[in-house]
């Protein structure tokens, strides 16, 4: 592994872990975002609220991050997350820890996120 490697990895092994019990929202759709996440153990249900009741609209494991696009874009939450099927061990990613990644990106790949996550947020409406 590379020093660049190293120094990325442990990066996000210092970002904070939390645990959330099973029904245990980790946020609401509406809500402004100060944090994405990783999931690290167990199962999150992405939803949004319906006239029918809860809408899933993904369920994420190991590996998966979620609730990004509002630190993307400083934007509302597209949907609610919680926790699922005896709940879930999540390393939370700061705004700071998130901006400093994106800081380091060059400026067409910035573009480029941005432009993808505006294309998703219209793509929702």
């Amino acid at each position: 592994m590379g020093d660049a490697d190293r120094t990325s990895s442990s990066r996000i092994s210092e970002a904070n872990r939390q645990h959330f019990n099973e029904g245990q929202h980790i946020f609401r759709e509406g809500e402004v975002g100060d944090s994405a996440f990783i999931v690290f153990g167990g199962t999150i249900a992405i939803y949004r609220q319906t006239e029918e009741g809860e809408a899933v609209l993904a369920t994420l494991a190991k590996g998966a991050m979620f609730g990004e696009m509002a630190l993307i874009d400083d934007d509302t939450r597209m949907a609610s997350a919680k926790a699922v099927d005896g709940g879930a061990l999540l390393l939370v990613v700061s705004r700071a820890m998130f901006q400093k990644k994106m800081d380091r990106a060059d400026p067409f790949t910035r573009g480029l996120i941005k432009i993808l996550a505006d294309n998703l947020r219209n793509a929702q409406k």
